[in-house]
């Protein structure tokens, strides 16, 4: 995600999130189960979400992603000089 985009509120409510990520509220309450998304703070009765929390969370997955692709690739040219050496 990493968005830059100022017009986003340190903290946004249910409704916000949803429209922020183009997600529904079942999908919020999913995605937090799982760890996709940081549990929200509750105040005043209201669940809120820092909005650095939670690019920093979907930037996680990201990364989870790319260090998937570089073990990838790490056993690809393992293989290759395996394949060579014979």
């Amino acid at each position: 995600m990493g968005t830059t985009d100022s017009h986003i509120p340190a903290y946004v409510d249910i409704g916000r999130l949803c429209r922020e990520l183009s997600i529904s509220e079942h999908t919020v309450d999913a995605w937090v189960r799982q760890g996709v998304l940081p549990s929200p703070l509750l105040r005043g009765g209201k669940r809120l979400w820092k909005w650095a929390h939670v690019e920093r969370q979907l930037d996680g997955d990201d990364t989870a992603i790319v260090s998937a692709d570089a073990q990838a690739e790490g056993i690809r040219n393992a293989t290759r000089k395996a394949a060579a050496s014979r």
